[in-house]
């Protein structure tokens, strides 16, 4: 995996936003623009690709970002901005100032410009303010205030999710035979996202083991806590390589290169959370200390959007028609 100038910029910046503990979510779409990455520079955006999206999502993951950037940032990659319902809403996606959210795998049909049906685990259904859609293979632009929103809790307290019911809503088409390219962009803003999750799990776990001392010497000294560690390691090369490369895929490759993405980053994200509870020793089974909510947000995380049984399916499917 190699990186440009440009892109390590990106990180940087958006790394040492999210450690300032005072950001907010006007000044993370104010001063950095982090919702206009994928939006055409024509519809008020940056006209930036996934990759660079997904670098912003990695550190996202990494910082627990507790906003519905992924959400945001999926739901404008999923619309086609030729569509006029959809080049309206792009401008106010880009700008911040419309929080949207995918609504897929639901039962959702139109009929005569009336949406109708469920959408469950919509992520950050309780803030957003437009649900996209899938309805068979389109995608449909729905107001938050036309649709019953059931907030429900969940494992990961730092974000929300719910069930959005909708009952023969005003839906406006946005993309036409969007539905799985909306899908595999999710997989792929997952995927970044658990991706820094295991980063920062892997470097805390790293960084007690070279500080935290027992019979005179640090932890990282004994080789069979090294070991495990090195394992950890590879996971996490495993699932950048794959993430990235999904994040490049050309067209043809993507529906295939993203749900593989999203399998193995979370995979990867949820190992190696649930061995830092143990490596951590004592203090990672405290509420203090933040390992259990990289773990919340890794299991969170890797059931979302097919979980890892239905994704092998998808992928063998799509292998062996």
């Amino acid at each position: 995996m190699s990186s440009s100038s440009e892109h390590d910029e990106l990180r940087a910046s958006v790394r040492a936003f999210l450690a300032d503990p005072g950001y907010s979510w006007a000044r993370l779409t104010g001063e950095l623009g982090l919702t206009a990455l994928v939006v055409p520079e024509s519809h008020g955006g940056f006209g930036a690709t996934l990759l660079e999206a997904g670098i912003a999502l990695e550190e996202a993951g990494a910082a627990l970002l507790s906003a519905p950037l992924l959400s945001t940032v999926t739901a404008s990659a999923a619309l086609d901005p030729s569509v006029p319902a959809a080049a309206a809403l792009l401008p106010a996606l880009a700008e911040g100032t419309t929080i949207a959210t995918l609504a897929l795998g639901g039962d959702c049909a139109v009929d005569g410009g009336r949406l109708t049906g469920t959408a469950r685990h919509v992520l950050d259904g309780d803030a957003a303010d437009v649900f996209v859609v899938a309805a068979g293979d389109d995608l449909y632009a729905v107001s938050a205030a036309v649709a019953d929103v059931r907030v429900h809790p969940t494992l990961d307290q730092t974000r929300g999710q719910a069930t959005v019911v909708f009952d023969a809503v005003q839906a406006s088409l946005v993309a036409p035979g969007g539905a799985g390219h909306a899908l595999a962009v999710l997989h792929a803003g997952l995927a970044a996202e658990s991706l820094g999750v295991a980063r920062a799990a892997l470097a805390t776990v790293v960084e007690h083991l070279r500080t935290r001392r027992q019979f005179g010497v640090p932890l990282a000294t004994f080789q069979a806590l090294r070991h495990r560690v090195a394992d950890l390691h590879v996971l996490v090369e495993q699932a950048t390589s794959t993430v990235w490369y999904a994040l490049r895929a050309p067209a043809a490759e993507f529906a295939t290169a993203a749900p593989l993405a999203k399998l193995v980053a979370t995979e990867a994200a949820w190992t190696v959370t649930t061995q830092a509870i143990q490596l951590l020793g004592g203090i990672g089974f405290t509420w203090e200390h933040p390992a259990h909510r990289y773990l919340k947000r890794a299991t969170a995380n890797r059931l979302l959007a097919l979980d890892p049984v239905a994704l092998r399916r998808r992928l063998l499917a799509g292998a062996y028609p």
